[in-house]
């Protein structure tokens, strides 16, 4: 029952976020937090309040489109977030500072919401929306994400200030790149490409003296039509000075195509079974 935990963790945070850092400074973010950061100050309606009236209807789409398996923890997610948002609705704001307010609202929501998403789960809102309509407008997930965060911001600017929404945008890209560390890691390693008529030495050192893993691969050169071999390896990035040494000490003329890599899972890097819950 690890992801329940993960999913209440996150949430808790998420609340404290929004409540200690973004409701006092009017920093709508985006989704449905945002909407409910400007209702709170038009209107006086509870953070809460929003988040359980929005997500109803979504929910109930999403239900009936998508099923309960797929909904279950996103039903979970926005019932933990509301009711977190509700306890810590009268914890006083840490700072008054707009700067420090962007910078640790957007961390501390970053990584509640990246635990969260990491449990499989979600808060509602946007999320679940986009998805439901994916398989009908034929848009992205994070294309429709990215339009009603837009929207938002836009209400943002027009019942706060242009100046309030800018520095809304400034959290909502803080917290969007923690997500990624949260969900991914903080990896350094880089995936190696390798098109060489040397294969076997390159391979065989690379799996002596670097210890990683190579696949070979068998292909054509599209211009001469003669026979060429892909390696492909992934290696630390303190590892890949080693790696295109060997390459071209064994073979001056190899290709060589380094890519970064978010997220590797199996024996040399993470252990996928932290991921399955």
């Amino acid at each position: 029952m690890l992801w329940i935990l993960q999913l209440l963790a996150g949430a808790l945070l998420m609340a404290l976020s929004a409540n200690v850092f973004l409701v006092p400074l009017k920093l709508a973010e985006g989704g449905v937090t945002g909407i409910g950061i400007i209702l709170y100050h038009l209107l006086g309606v509870p953070m809460w309040v929003t988040q359980v009236v929005v997500n109803i209807p979504i929910l109930a789409l999403g239900l009936k489109v998508k099923g309960w398996r797929l909904i279950r923890r996103s039903l979970i997610g926005v019932a933990a977030y509301s009711f977190f948002l509700a306890v810590t609705a009268n914890v006083p704001p840490i700072t008054d500072q707009v700067v420090l307010a962007i910078i640790y609202g957007g961390l501390t929501m970053g990584i509640g919401l990246g635990l969260v998403l990491r449990s499989g789960g979600s808060t509602g809102g946007t999320e679940v929306l986009a998805l439901v309509l994916q398989q009908r407008s034929g848009f992205s997930v994070g294309s429709m994400v990215l339009a009603v965060d837009t929207v938002v911001l836009a209400m943002a600017a027009v019942a706060f200030s242009p100046e309030a929404a800018m520095w809304a945008v400034i959290t909502l890209f803080i917290s969007s790149k923690v997500v990624d560390v949260v969900q991914v890691g903080l990896y350094s390693a880089r995936g190696v490409t390798i098109i060489t008529t040397r294969p076997e030495p390159i391979a065989r050192r690379i799996m002596n003296e670097v210890e990683r893993g190579v696949t070979i691969i068998n292909g054509t050169g599209a211009f001469t039509g003669e026979p060429r071999t892909i390696l492909y390896t992934v290696a630390q990035r303190t590892e890949l000075t080693q790696v295109k040494q060997i390459a071209y000490a064994e073979d001056p003329k190899a290709f060589v195509v380094v890519a970064e890599v978010h997220e590797v899972l199996g024996e040399g890097f993470r252990d996928p079974s932290k991921d399955m819950h």
